[in-house]
C-alpha cells in the first residue's frame, strides 16, 4: 500500500507540472526528510540561506531602492500548551513508572525546551536575531550603492512592524546590523496599528479556521497511526489517553528544537520513522498550505487579502521611482499570515499552485520552502540614468522569484507595476 500510495503521489506530480507552469515546488521524499528531518517543521523550519545563481545587472544600471516585507525570525512556540500539552503526558508516565529508556530521553528534553520557553511564548529567540542580522548583512553587501553615504548621499531607510514583540525586535536586528554597518544611514522605525491594515490583514483566515481545522484533523486521522511510537516511549498504552494528539504535539515539540538552538539540545527526530515523519510533514503541510495559501477551497479570499500589501509596496516605490520620495529602503516586518497570501497573489513560482485535492499538495506547495522562519521578499529596484528606464529584481528568500510575467529576472517596472495593480486593482 505505501508503494503504491508514493507512486500515485509521483504521477500527480509529474501532471501538476505539465498542468501548470508555476509549480516549482519540489516534493520530498521520505528519504530527502530523513536526511534533513529539520525541514520537516514546515513553518518552524528556522530560516535556511540557500544562495541562488548570480545573476548579473544589466549594463549600465544601477540599484537605488529595496522594498522588503520580512516574516519575524525563528521564535518560541507561540502557546503554553504546545509545550504543557506533551509534557504532561510524559511527566505522568514517568510517575507511573511507565516510561521506556527513550521515553525518559525525550521527557528530559520536553522539559529543558519548556523550562527555557516559560513565559516567553511566541517571542524571538536568539536564532530569530541572527537570521535577522544575517539577511540584513547579505542585503547590503549585495546593493552597497543602495546604503551608500559616499559624496555626501543621503541612505534613508523606513522601517514598519506590527505591534508583536518578535516583529519590533526583528527589526530591531536588521536595523542594528545596517547601522553597524553604516553608521551614517538615517533610519526610522515604527510599530503602529495604523499600518496594520496592510502588515497583518487576516481576516479571511480567521474565518475559515474552523472548516480548515475539520479538514486537517480528518487529514491526520487517515495519514497517521501513532502505535508504535507510543509503544517505543511507554510499557503501557494506557497511560496515553489520545495516542494521536501526543505525537502531533512531540513532532511540533521537535519541530522547534531549531529555533532554540541555543540550549544545544539534540534534535529528537529519530523517534519517528522515515514514513511517519514524512505523514507528519505531508498533513502539516497541508494544514498550512490550507490556511495561507492558495488552495482552490480556501484560498481565494485568503489570497485576495493580501492585496493590501502589495498595494503599499507598488505605490510606495512608485513615489520613489517618480523622484516624490527620498527613501533608499522600505523594510516591513511582520508575519507568514501575510506574506505567504502575497507571494500566491504575485504568481511567485512555487508559491502559488491552486490545487483541490489534498494529495495534490506536496507536490505543489512546501511551507519549508515558501515560508520558513525569516521568510522575506525583496524588491530590488535598478536605473539606468542613461535613459530613465527602472527595472526591478524580486527576491524571495534572496533567491530570484519567478513570477508569471516576461523580462524576468530584472523585471520592468512599468510592466511589472501594471501587473500587480491587475492582482489588487
Amino acid at each position: 500500500m505505501l508503494i503504491m500510495r508514493y507512486l500515485t503521489l509521483k504521477i500527480r506530480l509529474l501532471a501538476l507540472l505539465l498542468l501548470s507552469g508555476t509549480c516549482a515546488a519540489a516534493q520530498p521524499t521520505p528519504a530527502e526528510l530523513a536526511a534533513h528531518p529539520e525541514r520537516s517543521a514546515g513553518i518552524y523550519h528556522s530560516y535556511e540561506y540557500l544562495p541562488g545563481p548570480d545573476v548579473p545587472i544589466p549594463a549600465g544600471y544601477e540599484p537605488f531602492y529595496i522594498s522588503h516585507y520580512g516574516r519575524h525570525g525563528s521564535r518560541y512556540h507561540s502557546k503554553e500548551k504546545a509545550y504543557a500539552q506533551p509534557l504532561d503526558v510524559l511527566r505522568r508516565a514517568a510517575e507511573a513508572g511507565k516510561l521506556t529508556p527513550k521515553g525518559q530521553e525525550v521527557l528530559a528534553k520536553a522539559e529543558a525546551l519548556a523550562e527555557d520557553a516559560r513565559l516567553r511564548y511566541g517571542d524571538l529567540s536568539p536564532r530569530g536575531v541572527a537570521e535577522h542580522r544575517g539577511i540584513a548583512e547579505r542585503m547590503y553587501a549585495a546593493w552597497p550603492g543602495v546604503f551608500s553615504t559616499d559624496g555626501g548621499r543621503v541612505c534613508r531607510v523606513e522601517s514598519r512592524s506590527t505591534l508583536v514583540p518578535r516583529c519590533i525586535l526583528s527589526m530591531a536586528a536588521f536595523n542594528e546590523r545596517l547601522k553597524e554597518l553604516n553608521p551614517a544611514i538615517s533610519t526610522t522605525r515604527d510599530a503602529s496599528g495604523r499600518y496594520l491594515d496592510y502588515m497583518a490583514r487576516g481576516n479571511s483566515q480567521a474565518l475559515a479556521r474552523e472548516a480548515i481545522a475539520a479538514v486537517a484533523d480528518s487529514l491526520s486521522r487517515a495519514r497517521l497511526n501513532p502505535d508504535r511510537l507510543v509503544r517505543s516511549l511507554v510499557t503501557d498504552s494506557r497511560v496515553v489517553a489520545d495516542p494521536l494528539e501526543l505525537m502531533q504535539d512531540l513532532f511540533l515539540l521537535a519541530g522547534i528544537v531549531q529555533d532554540v538552538s541555543h540550549l544545544g539540545i539534540e534534535p529528537f527526530y529519530d523517534i519517528f520513522t522515515d514514513e511517519e515523519l514524512y505523514s507528519l510533514w505531508e498533513c502539516e503541510n497541508a494544514l498550512r498550505y490550507m490556511q495561507m495559501g492558495p488552495s482552490a477551497r480556501f484560498g481565494g479570499p485568503i489570497v485576495a487579502d493580501a492585496g493590501a500589501l502589495l498595494r503599499n509596496i507598488v505605490e510606495t516605490a512608485d513615489k520613489v521611482v517618480r523622484g516624490e520620495s527620498g527613501l533608499s529602503a522600505s523594510l516591513r516586518f511582520g508575519h507568514d499570515t501575510c506574506i505567504t497570501p502575497m507571494l500566491a497573489l504575485l504568481g511567485v513560482e512555487g508559491a502559488s499552485t491552486r490545487v483541490e485535492s489534498l494529495d495534490d499538495i506536496a507536490a505543489a506547495w512546501n511551507a519549508q520552502t515558501v515560508t520558513p522562519m525569516g521568510t522575506n521578499i525583496q524588491f530590488v529596484f535598478f536605473r539606468n540614468p542613461a535613459t530613465g528606464d527602472v527595472r526591478v529584481r524580486v527576491l524571495h528568500n534572496e533567491r530570484d522569484a519567478r513570477l508569471p510575467i516576461s523580462g524576468g529576472p530584472y523585471y520592468p517596472w512599468a510592466e511589472l507595476k501594471e501587473y500587480c495593480e491587475s492582482l489588487y486593482g
